[in-house]
């Protein structure tokens, strides 16, 4: 084995870690983009807020059914204090006016009891509408809670892979033996946006980088380089390791 070929065969471990960052750094960006994450994030917004709403109507019936009993005993409390003025006697003129004042007390708190049962059964129906969305805002907040957590757990552990794959680099960049191959090899890699497969085996004649399945002609010619040159695929250009 020529130390050229020896000098590509350990590239081909490099090409392999780098292939792995790459698809490591592909994976952790759509984590992070995940549009599922962003739609549970967005449900469990609405949820706060809705339930933020529910509190304070229920707050709201609350407070109208407390108004509404306070206006009902004010209102007896005046009937009360006639009822007894009236039972104390006194001119046949004042106990008229004082009925007379009983009686639209009475049509008062009719109307203001009429109002309470009103207030009390619209308080009944937010409690229980509060009640049966609860559960709904709960879960919407759970299934946000957990996706995060599972989105942030997949990307430490993507981290700590790419921790160590970045601290193997080195070493095996350094096994290359071959400062200008890995500088081709860089070169190659980074072109076109980056993340292109460099170097490949070229198998079966097939180029292992881009998968091209070469003509008997292009097959022979690769086969036919020179010792000192490096053979490389006609269609995605990656050294090829024969």
């Amino acid at each position: 084995m020529t130390e050229q070929h020896q000098a590509l065969t350990a590239l081909l471990d490099v090409q392999a870690v780098d292939s792995e960052l790459h698809g490591i750094m592909a994976k952790a960006k759509s984590q992070q983009e995940s549009e599922h994450v962003k739609a549970l994030l967005g449900r469990r917004t609405q949820a706060i807020e809705a339930a933020k709403q529910l509190d304070a109507q229920g707050k709201e019936a609350a407070s109208a059914v407390d108004t509404a009993e306070a206006k009902v005993r004010d209102i007896q409390a005046k009937i009360d204090r006639d009822t007894e003025r009236l039972n104390q006697g006194g001119s046949a003129k004042d106990l008229m006016g004082i009925q007379h004042e009983i009686d639209t007390l009475t049509k008062q708190r009719g109307d203001a009891e009429d109002t309470q049962y009103q207030a009390m059964e619209h308080a009944e129906a937010v409690a229980a509408d509060r009640e049966q969305k609860l559960p709904l805002l709960r879960a919407a907040d759970a299934q946000a809670k957990e996706a995060v957590t599972q989105r942030d757990q997949e990307l430490a552990a993507l981290k700590e892979r790419h921790q160590e794959l970045t601290a193997q680099r080195p070493g095996l960049v350094s096994a290359v033996g071959d400062e200008a191959l890995v500088k081709r090899y860089d070169s190659l890699r980074n072109a076109r946006g980056g993340g292109r497969i460099a170097v490949a085996r070229f198998d079966r004649d097939t180029c292992g980088a881009c998968g091209t399945h070469m003509s008997p002609g292009d097959a022979q010619t690769i086969a036919n380089t020179p010792a000192a040159s490096i053979p490389t695929c006609i269609e995605c250009s990656a050294m090829l390791v024969r």
